[in-house]
């Protein structure tokens, strides 16, 4: 059971309109995956206890070295010297929103990319508004579910890389691209779509063009789907499956 595979596609129009084809888009995506594990870079992670391991355990299979502390007073410092952030807003406990109105007091000049998972933010309104309070930031990378990202339409400026994911990921900003793939089984188990934030921010920390870089991670991400889908035989095996497949992706 569980194992039809779904082969990766990608196509990414780049405004003006230049074709970014498969080929291109695998390529990329190998070459910013090799240049993860070569670089080892940081990136701090502020998500919900439920995704923490797996997201962790994706960053260092691609070779990345996580930080994840939620302490208020460790965030700053930590965040400006990091390659990359990742903020979660799901399943928000106190000491993470401290550690979130900290980093908003203090980080709208962070030269770092900064991804945002604005998890329910249609359904919370505090949720939202937080979202939207980090628009200010210069690198900013916003990923969500079609419900989440219609709720933020128009937060944020002109610019801003905009995800959405779901059976297609689209991705908006200087380009924009749709990605397919992958396999069923990314949507049976809790954290999958941190895990992707976490891949999407560490392609952003070696890719100074953060469309592509969020194009490429999720081609990435989506082809080791694939791999691990055709070897498992259900949710329990396919993790596993996934970061195997995660960290041959710079090697082939």
């Amino acid at each position: 059971m569980f194992r039809d595979k779904i082969s990766s596609t990608a196509s990414c129009l780049p405004v003006p309109m230049t074709p970014f084809p498969l080929d291109e888009a695998r390529r990329l995506a190998r070459a910013l995956a090799r240049a993860v594990a070569m670089r080892r870079p940081r990136i701090h992670v502020l998500t919900n206890p439920v995704a923490q391991a797996v997201s962790a355990n994706a960053l260092v299979a691609l070779g990345a070295e996580p930080s994840m502390s939620a302490h208020p007073r460790d965030i700053l410092a930590l965040a400006r010297g990091a390659d990359a952030v990742l903020v979660n807003l799901g399943m928000l406990e106190p000491a993470r929103e401290a550690a979130i109105e900290a980093l908003l007091a203090g980080g709208a000049a962070l030269a770092t990319p900064v991804v945002l998972d604005p998890v329910m933010a249609d359904r919370v309104p505090f949720r939202r508004e937080l979202a939207e309070r980090f628009s200010p930031f210069p690198r900013l990378l916003v990923k969500g579910n079609a419900a989440e990202m219609a709720a933020l339409r128009g937060a944020f400026p002109a610019g801003t890389v905009l995800v959405t994911t779901g059976g297609t990921d689209h991705v908006e900003g200087s380009a924009a691209c749709e990605i397919t793939g992958g396999h069923p089984l990314m949507a049976r188990f809790s954290g999958s779509g941190c895990l992707a934030g976490a891949v999407i921010a560490a392609f952003a920390s070696v890719e100074p063009e953060p469309a592509r870089a969020a194009a490429a991670a999720l081609t990435a991400l989506r082809h080791a789907a694939a791999e691990a889908g055709a070897a498992a035989q259900g949710p329990g095996t396919f993790v596993p499956l996934l970061l195997d497949s995660l960290a041959r992706f710079s090697e082939g």
